[in-house]
């Protein structure tokens, strides 16, 4: 245990990882450690205790994952307000006898995907921290200051700083960042969204790769802002041996930076994942030896918060940032769809399935009827209700490729299947490979499909991956790193003006457009009163919409779009229009019942398209069960 007696610096030390050290206490990851303020109080009281004795003027709460998202993973939820109170108890017990000693309330990220990159709210989110801000002031506990630690997304760092000001105006805030130092993108946005703000006294920077990287971000940060930066850097990248997770840099490697961080001008100094008392202890020495001012610093509080804590004023130096700005559609000349609307023209575009298997005759042949009817444009579905078949960037690829350019493919895109790692490097790979627009979907659900026990991913939603696209035709990824030049894609999402919960569609549907969508695409239209009052309703707010046309080969197969997909409204005159195709002893199975429904099929889809098509961009006409002859005759018929 390290000695009582170390010295004390001017630049302000804080305590290590709380997580590390239980999880070396025996107590592991299968509950969350913040239960454990609750069931093992002494526990968590002895490694305050531990801080205090290796040096640390600072304990952060037992709270970081103290929300009621990441409670309800563990049924626990309800019980937000016992496991902050009895945080604040531990922390007060462990500091007594230590007056020069501060308590910080843990606030981490939520552990959900808030907007833009997910549908949780961003007022939902601020009221959940301001729920965990007020339980802390509710509790009869003392606590010095707030510290929101591990963020990542500025917007959730944001409405974390609004959520606290709702009910507690006074105690400091630091906000801290976990950056990697090549999005310096995302540093510079922290220091004049979050820098600037009157609100908050300190920024900081904690986690990421290491000490090394973090001196490198601090080194940056620094000149734009005034504000006094709290580093806390892990203890290297951890490492998994035999089950556990080792961290492998060393106390006296730490605190050679803990130095380094003083120099560079931080005004704290603590660690985050994988540092342990000796850390601590190694970086309070460590700090003694330099002679930093602190300026503005949390070390001239005190703690009976008589004393103004007024925010440090002074304004940011604009950094340079490394994004592209968004330009129009028009303006990214590689996208076909782009191409088509800047020129005033209707889109016509097919979708066809992709095949099931490497077979690709059947749908090189389709392929070719289409360029034979006029087709150059088809939208290629990505595991349509959740079914395996070849995928539709590679296809998309290969389709042009094969046609030399003469077909552009639309590859739709799902979240399902992949993390936000695949996600991106598939968009760049189809990027490089010539595919120049997308059309992003959420994806059906395993379930649906015919591999169930697949495990759906679901990192981000549609509206996701549509602020990722956007930001990878910035030149950026959505963490604000650099990737150099930029992609160029026309970004499609999805509408439903047919939808039951038409005010969650309206909803989401905004959120695609400020996340950076360009055109959408419709579900299929049997209505065309619906879409009308779609396009009215969005009003000045509506992006080019290609209007979705499914031509109905069968009674059956207008039952099933009526009854079995989900989302879908097909009108009772349709169905109605669709049993008189039975012939006179009612079967629907002869082949003048069959070409009848076909050919009413037909005149539906004429009457939709007719109905639409002053207010639609064009239309996109599904190859109803793959048979890219029908949609050739509705073509050849809507020409004439």
């Amino acid at each position: 245990m390290p000695p009582q007696s170390t010295p004390q610096s001017s630049i302000l030390v804080f305590d290590g990882g709380m997580g590390t050290e239980l999880y070396e206490r025996g107590f592991f990851i299968n509950r969350p450690f913040e239960e454990l303020n609750l069931s093992s109080p002494a526990d968590v009281a002895n490694v305050h205790l531990a801080y205090i004795e290796a040096g640390a003027q600072v304990l952060t709460t037992n709270t970081f994952g103290a929300s009621r998202p990441q409670l309800k993973e563990f049924d626990i939820d309800q019980k937000l307000f016992e496991i902050i109170q009895a945080a604040l108890k531990n922390a007060n017990h462990a500091r007594k006898g230590h007056d020069k000693v501060q308590v910080a309330l843990s606030m981490g990220p939520l552990g959900v995907l808030v907007e833009p990159l997910g549908p949780f709210a961003l007022s939902d989110a601020k009221e959940e921290f301001r729920l965990i801000a007020s339980s802390a002031c509710q509790s009869g506990q003392d606590f010095d200051l707030y510290i929101l630690e591990t963020f990542t997304q500025i917007a959730e760092l944001e409405v974390a700083i609004e959520g606290i000001r709702k009910v507690d105006p006074v105690r400091p805030i630091v906000a801290s960042l976990s950056v990697k130092s090549s999005q310096k993108d995302l540093l510079t946005e922290f220091a004049k969204r979050i820098g600037e703000r009157t609100d908050i006294q300190y920024l900081g920077l904690n986690c990421s790769e290491g000490p090394s990287d973090l001196y490198v971000s601090l080194k940056f940060l620094k000149p734009l802002t005034q504000k006094p930066l709290i580093i806390q850097p892990n203890a290297g990248t951890p490492r998994h041996v035999n089950g556990r997770y080792f961290y492998m840099s060393s106390p006296d490697y730490v605190a050679k930076f803990a130095k380094r961080f003083a120099e560079a001008g931080a005004a704290g100094v603590g660690g985050c994942c994988g540092t342990r008392p000796e850390h601590i202890h190694a970086i309070a020495h460590s700090l003694k030896m330099v002679d930093a001012q602190i300026y503005g610093g949390i070390a001239g509080m005190n703690r009976t918060k008589k004393q103004d804590a007024g925010a440090v004023k002074g304004g940011t130096t604009p950094g340079t940032s490394e994004s592209q700005p968004r330009r129009s559609l028009a303006d990214r000349k590689e996208s076909k769809i782009g191409q088509i609307l800047n020129a005033g023209k209707k889109v016509l575009s097919v979708e066809v399935l992709p095949p099931k298997g490497t077979d690709l005759v059947k749908f090189f042949e389709g392929i070719e009827l289409l360029q034979k009817t006029g087709v150059d444009l088809i939208n290629i579905p990505d595991g349509a209700r959740a079914m395996t078949r070849v995928n539709s960037m590679h296809l998309a690829s290969l389709v042009q490729s094969r046609t030399k350019g003469a077909m552009h493919a639309i590859p739709h895109f799902t979240t399902r299947d992949r993390n936000l790692i695949a996600l991106q490097s598939d968009l760049l790979g189809a990027y490089v490979n010539g595919v120049t627009d997308v059309l992003i979907v959420t994806g059906d659900p395993p379930k649906l499909g015919n591999n169930r026990e697949a495990t759906a991913v679901y990192d981000i939603d549609s509206i996701g991956l549509t602020y990722l696209a956007d930001c990878l035709n910035r030149g950026i990824t959505p963490s604000g790193e650099s990737i150099g030049r930029g992609t160029s894609f026309g970004i499609g999402v999805a509408t439903n003006p047919t939808a039951i919960n038409l005010e969650l569609e309206h909803q989401r549907y905004l959120y695609k457009l400020e996340s950076g969508a360009d055109f959408a695409i419709t579900q299929p239209i049997f209505d065309s009163e619906s879409f009308l009052r779609w396009m009215d309703r969005l009003g000045d707010k509506a992006i080019p919409h290609v209007v979705g046309i499914w031509p109905l080969i069968s009674l059956r197969n207008a039952e099933f779009m009526a009854n079995e997909v989900p989302g879908l409204h097909v009108p009772t005159w349709v169905l109605k229009e669709m049993e008189k195709s039975a012939d006179a002893n009612g079967s629907t199975d002869s082949p003048e019942a069959k070409a009848d429904a076909i050919k009413r099929g037909i005149d539906i889809a004429l009457k939709v398209m007719e109905e639409i098509r002053s207010v639609a961009s064009g239309v996109c006409i599904s190859a109803p069960l793959g048979r890219v002859d029908i949609v050739s005759k509705l073509i050849g018929a809507h020409s004439k």
